[in-house]
């Protein structure tokens, strides 16, 4: 099996050379940039959710620190203001802002984070051009660059995908704690049984989502590479 470690893995094509037929390189070049394509593509689908969650929860966390804004002036020295406002300061609304907090994070840390090899660099076609290479020679050299581009995007999809799930699962927790945050100020205290039901939907979610598996694969992955 190839070594996951990126240094290891171009050791080990150094040491390969290739012995078959030479008309299947530019198949296999085909392949690899198929392969490479569909990387991108999933990467581009992750950054695009996570702007999109980013720019989203900024905005209502931003409509939150009005809203608390507005109610502290309209309190401040008025005792049914306070009153008024008290109900809702409750531990699931407190909740809800933490995990809306928490998935801002998630989801900067996503866009922030993601890095793909999509191409030769400038150095590696140089050498191609300033090597007396044959047609064969540098297909090769092509098709074990792929290799380690695909090692490569392999690596930075499986740690983005835990990231963005964590994003969008705090969203979904945040939902759930505001409604029962505001279940609680406006009827009363949530019986067992509501809060039950809400904590199965989070821990279901949590689980068809995959998130435990992508996690391991991204400790695993980072295992592999450190």
């Amino acid at each position: 099996m190839s070594s996951r470690d990126p240094d290891e893995l171009r050791a080990e094509l150094r040491s390969i050379d290739f012995s078959g037929d030479p008309e299947l390189l530019p198949e296999f070049r085909d392949e690899a940039r198929e392969t490479v394509d569909n990387q991108v593509a999933t990467l581009n689908d992750i950054d695009t959710k996570a702007s999109r969650i980013l720019r989203l929860n900024i905005v209502l966390i931003g409509v939150l620190v009005s809203a608390a804004s507005i109610a502290a002036k309209a309190g401040s020295g008025n005792q049914s203001g306070i009153t008024a406002v008290e109900p809702f300061l409750n531990v699931y609304m407190q909740t809800g802002v933490g995990a809306l907090v928490g998935s801002t994070a998630f989801a900067a840390m996503t866009y922030t984070t993601s890095e793909l090899d999509v191409g030769l660099s400038s150095n590696n076609l140089k050498t191609l051009l300033e090597s007396d290479f044959s047609r064969t020679d540098i297909e090769e050299l092509v098709v074990k660059n792929y290799i380690v581009r695909i090692n490569f995007n392999r690596s930075t999809n499986i740690r983005n995908i835990p990231l963005i799930q964590l994003t969008i699962l705090l969203v979904i927790a945040a939902i759930v704690s505001f409604s029962l945050g505001l279940y609680t100020a406006v009827i009363g205290p949530v019986s067992p049984w509501l809060l039950g039901t809400a904590l199965a939907l989070l821990a279901t979610v949590t689980i068809v989502s995959g998130l435990p598996t992508q996690l391991r694969r991204a400790g695993r992955d980072w295992w592999e590479w450190r």
